[in-house]
């Protein structure tokens, strides 16, 4: 039977890298490894989950190969924009799909924003991002080659893994569980999580 790990993750324990272009900071939160021995086009990674801090306007980077999911979680919103114009619109908390190979321009709205990105090799891996709000009871479940990972928003979220011990997720902690499982969710009043699922493809 395939493993299975569940670990918990505090955002303020994540050394913060710094953008090239000087425009913001990204914290990695988890990652996961390509599928099959030697190298690959686009990243080391086959997906990884991360925040990122964006304090000015500037470039996106490009990922090849790559898919993506965003959303902003602090903050008034953000639009890239694409070299023919083009606006893809981030709302806050509004998950939004695009493609790691565009060419894109972040234009801030007003002001910094935080956003949760989740990046996978599209050939290997599929990605979903829900932004929840409560009161909500849930479950979900994950499969053996599949991981789920859940990120305090605000107020408490309340996560408990094939029924075993709950686990109470603050604000800016993550629960990341890699491997089959069954999940039951709990969010209190005025609490917000998002619960991001990464799945392999089954590539023939």
């Amino acid at each position: 039977m395939p493993k299975t790990s569940t670990r918990r993750i505090l955002t303020s324990q994540i050394q913060a890298a710094p953008w090239k272009n000087g425009g913001g900071v990204t914290r990695e939160i988890a990652t996961g490894s390509p599928p099959g021995p030697g190298p690959a086009p686009g990243p080391n990674w086959g997906w990884r989950v991360s925040l990122a801090e964006v304090a000015q306007d500037g470039p996106f980077s490009i990922f090849p190969a790559t898919d993506r999911v965003i959303a902003v979680i602090d903050g008034e919103g953000m639009d890239l924009i694409s070299p023919d114009g083009a606006t893809i619109v981030l709302e806050p908390f509004q998950a939004v799909r695009l493609s790691g190979d565009a060419p894109l321009f972040g234009r801030l709205r007003h002001g910094p924003v935080r956003d949760l990105n989740v990046m996978v090799l599209r050939e290997h891996f599929a990605a979903d991002m829900d932004l929840w709000q409560g009161p909500r009871s849930a479950t979900s479940d994950v499969g053996s080659e599949d991981c789920l990972l859940i990120h305090g928003l605000a107020g408490r979220c309340a996560v408990r893994v094939d029924g075993g011990k709950l686990h109470d997720l603050m604000p800016g902690e993550s629960l990341v569980h890699e491997g089959q499982g069954r999940f039951e969710f709990q969010l209190a009043d005025d609490s917000r999580a998002a619960v991001i699922r990464i799945t392999r493809r089954q590539n023939k």
